[in-house]
């Protein structure tokens, strides 16, 4: 990601690249969360400790594979691109990819950007190279490289299961008088969960049973040949990416599948967004194997059902249109990003397919 437009007529000072190390840890983790508004979210050394589980315990990282590239100035990191590999499949062929997240620089070295950018792209002669959390300035980048959009990273499907906090979050873009907005989300803002309710059938929660390990996830059918390329969800990734403590929000399920009778693995994370952080999103990182959806819809019945208490809306990333016209009928509301915010580069041809099966758990997206 990148940071607002730069100063104008401000003029950039000189920067050298260097490779980042284990050891420049601490110092990347203070400038990504200055650099992301995150400063007062959660002291320095949480920031750390995460950085250092997403970068050291993946368990797709070999010794040999790069951390990163930083920009230095003066002696001070003022950016940072990070390499995060993962395993994905093809049929029965694992394929590595090389990931990119935090690409960051500060406001006054902006014209540097493209360098820090460069240096990741010159990885794309050994691995295939993939982004999930790009903006609209890395989107074009990214471009500029030659690289393609990830199938349908160009938006998400936003479902309001409370109205509230999300009444408040319109009425403060309209607006700049906070009393308004406030006034907006309360309870009178259900008369629009009237007007505008989501039509989808409630199950029972019951028909999504809770995994507790990585051991059950991997009893369901995660390790199936795959006819698309997708992640690869082995017992090592598994492990880290949905039981390694890190996110007390994330949970994952087995969901009884209809057509055909089967398991489902189902997993999601919880965030809040807002001017004040007022509204809580159920974020839906995976479902896999990939079904139809008529079975999508059940899905995200059992989760409301389950999380109605707790979530104001339901997040699905990664829906190809036939989804996005099934959820918009049954009344989400698509929200178009700027531009894509996934995109690979195969310079080298490595991948034996470019038919994907993207879920929002790739990458960096919504860890």
């Amino acid at each position: 990601m990148t940071t607002p437009t730069p100063i104008p007529h401000q003029r950039t000072q000189h920067a050298e690249l260097v490779a980042i190390s284990e050891m420049d840890l601490a110092e990347v983790a203070r400038f990504i969360a200055a650099q992301s508004g995150r400063t007062k979210e959660t002291t320095a050394e949480t920031k750390e400790a995460h950085l250092r589980w997403f970068l050291l315990e993946n368990p797709a990282r070999l010794p040999q594979h790069p951390l990163g590239f930083g920009l230095r100035s003066a002696d001070q990191l003022v950016g940072c691109i990070l390499c995060s590999p993962q395993a994905f499949r093809f049929e029965n062929q694992r394929i590595l990819l090389m990931g990119s997240s935090s690409f960051y620089v500060d406001d006054h070295h902006r014209g540097h950007g493209g360098r820090v950018f460069l240096q990741y792209c010159r990885l794309a002669k050994q691995w295939p190279l993939f982004g999930t959390s790009a903006n609209a300035e890395a989107a074009a980048l990214w471009k500029a490289a030659g690289a393609s959009p990830i199938p349908y990273s160009d938006g998400e499907l936003f479902g309001v299961l409370r109205w509230p906090g999300v009444a408040e979050e319109f009425a403060h873009r309209r607006c700049s008088s906070r009393l308004l907005a406030r006034l907006a989300g309360s309870p009178i803002s259900g008369l629009v969960d009237l007007a505008r309710p989501l039509k989808i059938d409630s199950l029972a929660s019951d028909v999504l049973q809770p995994l507790e390990s990585a051991e059950q996830v991997n009893e369901l059918a995660v390790q199936d040949s795959s006819a698309k390329l997708t992640s690869m969800r082995d017992l090592s990734y598994v492990r880290w990416r949905y039981f390694s403590s890190r996110d007390a929000t994330t949970a994952a399920f087995a969901f009884r599948g209809r057509s055909p009778d089967r398991e489902i693995l189902v997993t999601v994370n919880q965030r809040t967004r807002g001017y004040r952080g007022q509204i809580k999103t159920l974020n839906v990182l995976d479902v896999y194997p990939e079904v139809r959806p008529e079975e999508w819809l059940r899905i995200v019945g059992a989760l409301a059902h389950r999380y109605k208490k707790i979530v104001d809306a339901i997040v699905l990333r990664s829906q190809d249109p036939g989804r996005q016209k099934v959820f918009c009928e049954r009344g989400f509301q698509y929200r178009a990003f700027d531009a894509p915010i996934g995109w690979f580069l195969d310079k080298a041809e490595l991948l034996p397919t470019h038919d994907w099966y993207p879920v929002p758990a790739d990458g960096d997206g919504l860890i």
